[in-house]
């Protein structure tokens, strides 16, 4: 029994550093710009996101006249971004990886404030500010671990399950049986409404260029190219019988070489013959 409870808890720590490492290998590895309107409630989600990932994080505001105004948190305190420096990406040490830009309702983010595509390939924009919406969605995009999900929802009052009804990266340990045994509903258009992708990298395409193909110098080839091997195969099959001529036979049709008798020869010859008759007649 304690064998038992002692590889669970095994089998439960080595998923929980699993889960974990899963999750440091995502955004945490990359530098993500996030630019925020300049209110309290989405300032302070842009300081909680800068406080858990590498964030580049920016505050904008657009005046009655449509100027803009930028500000750039530095760790401790907001700095001035010009516009100039903005389009230059002067204001940063390292550069960001991918850009999320969060917009007010029907309050559509100035096109000057789309990040230059010489320091930024891909940019992502959420169109609202409403906290259950935005927080289910920023989730998706950093692929919040079951602690950032939790830590969220504790942080903002909100049920787990508000933000994140898909369940995702919540072990079965960490749920009841019963709400493992829920269908989980796909992401709602409720929320995608608010999702668009501004500007990604094009996909890398190579060309391949094929010479057009001539029918009749293939055909050509394999005719000559048969014919070579029905050429090869005969002179093969004489080469077999050649050697077949060339065997040493243990038959022969040599007629065998004459023999000639003397007179002395012939009168024994005739002594042999008699007696094999009389040892014949004998025997008989």
């Amino acid at each position: 029994m304690m064998k038992s409870i002692k590889s669970i808890r095994l089998f439960i720590l080595a998923a929980m550093l699993l889960s974990a490492v899963s999750s440091f290998a995502g955004r945490m590895k990359e530098v993500t710009l996030v630019m925020v309107p300049r209110d309290e409630a989405s300032l302070q989600k842009g300081l909680d996101l800068a406080n858990r990932y590498p964030t580049l994080l920016l505050s904008y505001k657009i005046g009655a006249r449509g100027e803009v105004s930028l500000h750039g948190w530095a760790g401790s305190e907001w700095v001035n971004v010009t516009p100039e420096k903005y389009k230059t990406g002067e204001f940063f040490r390292n550069g960001p990886n991918s850009a999320l830009l969060i917009e007010e309702p029907g309050m559509p983010i100035p096109e000057s404030l789309v990040p230059p595509v010489d320091w930024v390939e891909s940019v992502y924009k959420i169109s609202t500010t409403d906290t259950r919406p935005l927080l289910h969605l920023i989730g998706q995009y950093y692929d919040f671990d079951y602690k950032d999900w939790k830590w969220f929802a504790n942080r903002y009052g909100m049920d787990m399950a508000s933000i994140n009804p898909e369940g995702l990266n919540i072990a079965w340990y960490h749920q009841r049986l019963d709400e493992h045994l829920k269908a989980r509903p796909i992401v709602g258009a409720s929320d995608l409404q608010y999702w668009f992708v501004v500007r990604i990298p094009e996909p890398v395409v190579f060309e391949v260029f094929e010479e057009p193909i001539d029918v009749e110098a293939v055909e050509e080839s394999v005719v000559e190219e048969e014919m070579l091997e029905e050429a090869a195969a005969e002179e093969e099959m004489a080469e077999d019988f050649l050697e077949m001529d060339t065997l040493e036979s243990p038959l022969t049709n040599e007629v065998p070489a004459a023999v000639i008798m003397g007179v002395a020869d012939a009168e024994e010859a005739a002594v042999v013959v008699e007696e094999a008759a009389v040892e014949a007649k004998v025997e008989q």
